[in-house]
């Protein structure tokens, strides 16, 4: 993989320096892959800006990066590049074939000035080196020599370091660390915040956290699975369901709860989608009533509580009623399975009949790590857990979605594995109805299934003996495989968590590392200079950093001008939104008021499970037509915007990966929550005015709806301001985050350049002294940067080979 890497040469190193791969991408095995190849390695940030509308981008975009953005075509290129060499070695002729292919396509589309510039020449240059090199026969001797041609860094990422990668990979950090402290740089401008900022790298890469979601609908065996990861019976497994709220479960030595209520404006929000008749049971209980005036308040509240009084508060089946007033529940929880900076999320189902629940369900799970869906293998596979899996996949960042088959002891080996396939046929089809085969494949390869009997696995922890006699173990329980999956992609040292975690340090590490290098570098260029040399390099460096300013005031003007562009663009589209909508209201609004109308025609009171289903059809059909409208409009609108800063902060010559994904995205729980709110209005006026009320029954509804879409009017346009906000305190963080990695270099290079200066008086003996000592520096940051390199290395090789082989 070093030897793949370093065969890109200085270009393409120093353009992917920032870059992460991505796994195996498939695109060699295309039958189409020297025009896909040609298309990605034919773009450069100028034609990617002209060409990111074209319906064939788009597509492969769609198909190949996480995001239609500049960096995630980086990304692409990074990869086929490494493919590329990594082909060669194994099947040099047909790679051969293939780029000659590729070189074919890329004259094509230069010929019709689709792609034209430095980085297209560059890749062809690059693509004849390979094409034009002798393919020698393979021999043993070969291959030692190949094998003994390895680096030593090759060598030093073995063995019992591997064995630990993330927590060894932390005690290298810290050691170069230490080692950078007591080299004597202190002259260095840029030095001390350098230390500073290596510190910073160490203490977010200690304090990491794994988050691990857990979800299924009633009856599917999520809380006795729960019960078997902690080791211990904490949560009810009943298949009445006895946890009402959304629960964290963290460490902590001492056990503990703490639970947190709905404010006003959510218990607000929450009472317009109940029936008046349900809440005026809740508000006849006493005590449900003196809990909602003490802490239902403008404010979120919370409460600590014991252990022993959590199903009070958590439960369904209690009598208080007080599950219905409890936002989330955070249980602490001194269990081992939580001490490596573990948390879970146990959601309360599915099918939560409170929608406001179902919402903060959701938005936590896009936190997650990784997701385990908990399917009854019995009853697998049901229209609400395929739409959830599917939902996920399309809209969640989750890398993993791990689907547990529970109850597995209840079926025969034939039952379990009709089950298993049933249920990988029935995502696999539903996929396949929403887009093609192909990219339906590869969302599914980001599922994995293991069959579970949680129970069992649940009795030998906590009944060995019990276990012993019903002849249960973790091993036949597959319980083990469970623990087994989870080390491998999330806890365990050597995990892909781990690696994408030192990574990203070792990423950081080596910027800082390359920054101080620099300056150790001119300030030794610097030693023997003339003083005339130097003001020559003074009033150069102030050249620069006027035109850099110059150009960073440029971006800054760019950034103002995306802003403009996407507060006019939300203006035109709330005008356009507005009329969808006014289509959609006047259509259901006559189709229920018709249906009224006939029952009491026929002497029929109006039925509130019809007018339920007629508004659930329609609004469906209605709204999910204008959320779609919403967000492809929108998402095309910012991945414009997105890509302009992208190019204008490449004009700075700076790193534009930052700039995060930025997607509009309306669950289902939001159609549900305006549904079940203009069904309440509805109902009461079809109760308020009967046969012969009928034009007051008309002005009721169109009230009825008038408010409804409203609501609903204003939920979109909250989520788009709120995205766009997000939007543009990014680009602003990321302008800002520039403007001060600028003006520190230049400082830098102002500081080294004065300090020179005033050196040049210093005897001869002085600067031999002090270039000795900056020789001896920049061969120890050498040192650590090939360090660095091997770290990322390692864990992009074990990543990929990882996805080869999911």
């Amino acid at each position: 993989m070093n030897q793949e890497k370093n065969a890109l040469g200085e270009f393409f190193e120093s353009l992917f320096k920032e870059i992460v791969p991505l796994g195996n991408l498939h695109i060699l095995e295309n039958e189409q892959a020297s025009e896909i190849i040609a298309i990605f390695l034919s773009l450069d940030s100028q034609s990617f800006n002209s060409f990111w509308q074209s319906s064939t981008l788009q597509n492969l975009c769609e198909k190949y990066c996480k995001t239609l953005s500049f960096k995630g075509i980086l990304q692409v290129q990074y990869t086929l590049l490494l493919s590329i060499h990594k082909a060669f070695v194994k099947q040099p002729k047909a790679t051969q074939s293939l780029l000659a292919k590729v070189l074919e396509n890329l004259n094509v589309l230069e010929s019709k000035e689709i792609a034209k510039g430095a980085f297209v020449e560059q890749v062809k240059a690059h693509l004849e080196e390979i094409i034009k090199q002798e393919i020698q026969e393979e021999s043993e001797d070969s291959n030692q020599e190949s094998k003994q041609d390895s680096t030593s860094w090759e060598n030093f990422l073995q063995g019992e370091f591997l064995q630990d990668f993330l927590g060894n990979s932390l005690r290298l950090l810290e050691q170069k660390r230490e080692e950078l402290g007591g080299i004597n740089l202190q002259d260095l401008p840029n030095f001390a915040s350098s230390l500073e900022e290596l510190e910073s790298l160490l203490e977010k890469l200690k304090n990491q956290h794994f988050s691990i979601g857990v979800t299924g609908v009633l009856s599917s065996g999520k809380s006795t699975l729960l019960n078997a990861l902690l080791g211990q019976e904490i949560l009810g497994s009943s298949t009445i369901p006895e946890t009402a709220s959304l629960t964290l479960l963290k460490y902590a030595k001492n056990p503990s709860a703490c639970v947190k209520f709905w404010n006003k404006a959510e218990w607000e929000d929450l009472q317009s989608t109940i029936g008046d008749s349900a809440l005026d049971e809740l508000l006849a209980n006493t005590e449900f009533k003196e809990f909602l005036e003490k802490y239902v308040r403008d404010s979120t509240q919370s409460l600590e509580i014991s252990l022993e009084e959590l199903p009070k508060y958590t439960s369904a089946n209690h009598s208080s009623r007080l599950c219905n007033l409890i936002k989330e529940t955070t249980l602490f929880t001194p269990l081992k399975f939580l001490e490596n900076k573990v948390e879970i999320v146990d959601t309360p189902g599915l099918d939560d009949p409170i929608v406001q629940r179902e919402e903060i369900t959701k938005g936590y799970i896009l936190g997650c790590d990784l997701l385990i869906h908990a399917m009854n293998a019995a009853q697998s596979a049901t229209q609400i857990d395929v739409e959830f899996i599917l939902q996920t996949l399309q809209n969640a960042n989750i890398s993993r979605i791990l689907i547990l088959l529970t109850h597995a002891d209840l079926l025969e080996p034939k039952e379990l594995e009709s089950a298993l396939n049933y249920t990988k046929e029935s995502i696999r089809a539903r996929l396949s109805q929403n887009m093609s085969q192909q990219n339906a494949q590869i969302l599914l390869q980001r599922l994995d299934f293991i069959a579970l009997a949680s129970y069992p696995a649940l009795l030998v922890q906590t009944n060995p003996q019990k276990a012993k006699e019903l002849g249960f173990s973790l091993e036949s329980s597959n319980f083990n495989a469970l623990l087994a999956y989870l080390n491998q992609t999330l806890l365990g040292s050597n995990s892909t968590k781990a690696k994408d975690l030192v990574y990203l340090s070792a990423q950081g590490f080596s910027r800082v590392f390359e920054s101080i290098k620099s300056a150790c570098i001119l300030e030794k260029s610097l030693l023997f200079a003339k003083e005339s040399e130097i003001q020559n390099l003074i009033q150069e460096a102030k050249i620069e950093q006027e035109q850099s300013l110059k150009t960073l005031q440029q971006t800054k003007e760019s950034l103002e001008n995306a802003t403009t562009q996407l507060q006019d663009y939300l203006i035109t589209l709330q005008k356009e939104l507005n009329q969808k909508l006014e289509v959609s209201k006047s259509v259901l609004n006559e189709r229920i008021f018709a249906d009224i109308v006939y029952d009491y025609d026929k002497g029929k009171t109006p039925s509130n499970e019809r007018l339920q289903n007629i508004l659930d059809l329609g609004l469906k059909d209605a709204l999910s037509d204008v959320l779609r409208f919403c967000t492809q409009s929108l998402d095309k609108k910012i991945t414009q915007l997105q890509s302009q800063f992208e190019s204008a902060m490449q004009s700075c010559e700076k790193d534009s990966n930052l700039l995060g994904n930025f997607h509009l995205h309306f669950d289902e729980s939001f159609l549900k929550k305006t549904s079940l709110k203009l069904f309440w209005r509805i109902a009461k006026s079809a109760q308020k005015y009967g046969k012969n009320q009928k034009n007051e029954l008309q002005v009721a509804l169109n009230a009825d709806f008038e408010v409804g879409f409203v609501e609903f009017f204003e939920l979109i346009i909250k989520q788009s301001k709120a995205l766009e906000s997000k939007l543009i305190e990014n680009f602003q963080s990321n302008l800002e985050a520039l403007e001060a990695s600028l003006k520190a270099d230049l400082d830098n290079k102002a500081k080294i350049l004065e300090n020179a200066l005033q050196n040049s008086k210093q005897s001869t003996q002085e600067k031999t002294q002090k270039e000795e000592l900056l020789a001896q520096a920049q061969g120890a940051i050498e040192e650590s940067l090939q360090c660095f390199k091997a770290l990322q290395v390692y864990a992009t090789q074990s990543a990929i080979q990882g996805d080869e082989n999911a």
